[in-house]
This record gives C-alpha cells, sequence and structure tokens, in this order.
C-alpha cells in the first residue's frame, strides 16, 4: 500500500509548508497533495462550520512550490473544485506543473461542496444535481485533452473551441484522478474518464462502494482493474498510547479552529489515531477493501513523529 498526505495550507507558514512536502519525500512516503480550498476547513458536530476564517494557501500555488522543493513524490491538489477551476485553464496548469515536476503529476478533481469556498468569492454553488452534470462535462473535457484530443464541446458548462494541450505532459498518460463517493452519479463519472478514483467513509464502506464502480465499469465498457483505488482518510497520529495520540490530534485540529468537544470527537473516530498497531490494523483493512493508496489529511504542525512510525514500523508491516 502506498502512503500519502493531502497536506493542508490553512494556519501555516509558507517555509513550514514547503519543509512538510520536503519530509514526506526524505521518509520515503509517496505522494503529495494540496487541499483546494479558500478557507480552512473546521469540523463540526453537524458538520461544517460555514463561518470559519483564517490563512490558507492557494493550492495550486502550492503545488508548484513543491515541485521546486522535491524530486521523487507524486503531486497534485486532492481535489481541484470544479466550481472555480475553469477545465482548460487548470489543465494547462498541471501540465506546466508536470513539467516544473518532472512528470510526477495528477490531475484531481470533484464536484464542489464548500458554500464558503463559493461565495466569498462570487462563484455558484447549484443544487448536488447540477454539479454532479458540470463534474462529467468537465471529466469528459479533460479526459480529451489528456489523451491528445483536439476538443471542441459546446455544453452548459464547458466550451471549447478546438482545445489542446501543447505543449503535452511529460508523462504518456497524466493521471486524472476523481474524488467523490456518490453511487449512482459520481462513480459512474469516475468509470468513464477517470484513472482513479479517490473515495472517503470506512473500510467496509469503501469495499462497497469500489465494488459498485466495478460495476459501473463493467457498463462502460471498462476494465475496473484500469481505476486505482484511493482512501481519504482523517488525520493520523501515532504514540506509544491510543490516550496519548487521541490527546495529541486533538489539540492540533483545536489550532486549527475546531472546538474542544468537536477536536475529542474527531479524534475519537480517526482510524490511525492511536498506536503503530492500531494504524497497522486501520490500513490492512483498507488494503483489503481494495485501496491502494490512502491520503491523510495532514494538517500544521506537521508531526514527525507520526511520520516516522508510518514511514518505519507501520510501512514495514504492511509490507
Amino acid at each position: 500500500m502506498r502512503i500519502g498526505f493531502q497536506v493542508w495550507g490553512s494556519n501555516v507558514g509558507w517555509d513550514d509548508l514547503m519543509a512538510a512536502a520536503g519530509a514526506i519525500e526524505a521518509s520515503g512516503l509517496d505522494s503529495c497533495f494540496a487541499n483546494d480550498h479558500f478557507v480552512p476547513v473546521v469540523g463540526t458536530s453537524d458538520g461544517v462550520d460555514r463561518d470559519a476564517a483564517g490563512p490558507i494557501f492557494e493550492a495550486m500555488a502550492t503545488v508548484a512550490g513543491w515541485a521546486a522543493h522535491t524530486s521523487r513524490v507524486r503531486l497534485g491538489c486532492l481535489v481541484a473544485g470544479a466550481g472555480y477551476r475553469n477545465p482548460g485553464l487548470l489543465a494547462r496548469q498541471v501540465v506546466a506543473l508536470d513539467h516544473a515536476s518532472g512528470g510526477r503529476m495528477a490531475l484531481g478533481i470533484g464536484a464542489g461542496w464548500h458554500e464558503r469556498d463559493h461565495a466569498m468569492y462570487g462563484w455558484d454553488l447549484p443544487p448536488i444535481g447540477e454539479r454532479l452534470d458540470r463534474l462529467e462535462e468537465q471529466a469528459r473535457a479533460l479526459r480529451g485533452l489528456l489523451d491528445g484530443e483536439h476538443v471542441t464541446m459546446d455544453g452548459r458548462w464547458v466550451r471549447f473551441d478546438d482545445a489542446v494541450l501543447d505543449p503535452p505532459p511529460v508523462q504518456a498518460r497524466l493521471p486524472l484522478l476523481i474524488g467523490g463517493s456518490g453511487e449512482k452519479r459520481t462513480l459512474r463519472i469516475v468509470a468513464r474518464y477517470a484513472d482513479a478514483w479517490n473515495g472517503e467513509g470506512d473500510a467496509a464502506t469503501f469495499g462497497r462502494k469500489s465494488a459498485v464502480l466495478d460495476a459501473h465499469c463493467g457498463a462502460a465498457g471498462r476494465d475496473p482493474a484500469a481505476i486505482q483505488r484511493t482512501a481519504g482518510l482523517p488525520p493520523p497520529c501515532i504514540r506509544p498510547t491510543r490516550q496519548a495520540a487521541l490527546a495529541d490530534l486533538a489539540a492540533t485540529l483545536r489550532r486549527h479552529g475546531w472546538s474542544a468537544a468537536d477536536a475529542v470527537a474527531a479524534a475519537s473516530v480517526a482510524p490511525c489515531a492511536g498506536t503503530v498497531d492500531d494504524a497497522v490494523a486501520a490500513l490492512a483493512a483498507y488494503a483489503a477493501a481494495g485501496a491502494a493508496e490512502v491520503f491523510f489529511d495532514w494538517p500544521a504542525p506537521f508531526d514527525p513523529e507520526t511520520l516516522a512510525a508510518l514511514a518505519g514500523p507501520v510501512r514495514e508491516r504492511l509490507g
């Protein structure tokens, strides 16, 4: 199993954000993705704090910085919001970063969900059905561009006039990753257009949705093995005791604006907040459910003890 990170760009200085990617690479782990938000994401007992505010760096510029600070790890955005990322410009940015990184980029997209991300800069957040329509148009357009086609579209959301990627990516097939777990629409879009899927939920839920994706692949005439399965997981915290891990993770979440009660609640259900044994058991369950890679949320201050445990005993025992 590969182990990667969705590094939060919130409540952190630029130098520390760049150093986080360097530490991930030096550890021997596998990937470093940015989170595409314009305000910090703060969890509450009933969802997300819609009024959360605070410093956060823009995702694509962050990835550009990481391209200059690393030489091996896979890079990307997990995932770019369809509501505020023009697909043509996004594809051009990712191709430029593929050249800058020596062929290490993935292009990740999702339907978008955070109301404040859209509202503060004047982007519409339509109902979920329309957001999925938009995601499907973008995925179809991006698939054509990444496949080297000249793309002309006159859709509701995407309008291209003989669009092409020139220069093309460094990679022969720059992967298109789609995030989201909706079984009727999102996974069908993944089956038609994606090289990788990023899902969420516990291991049993992940495995069930992966089976749904298999069925959509069959209907689309694609080999299910052509789509890499990845799981997005809450922040890890590995300590000699589970009690110490929960306390330290809750303290980190509080630093990012979570209430004491919400931070404790979130830490208590994080599958890799505990001992090395706890993390190995949790990751083995995701591997058994079909996950080839996990992406951990990674909030500042970045935790060297957990990074060392993941890169050392956890990975060794996972094989």
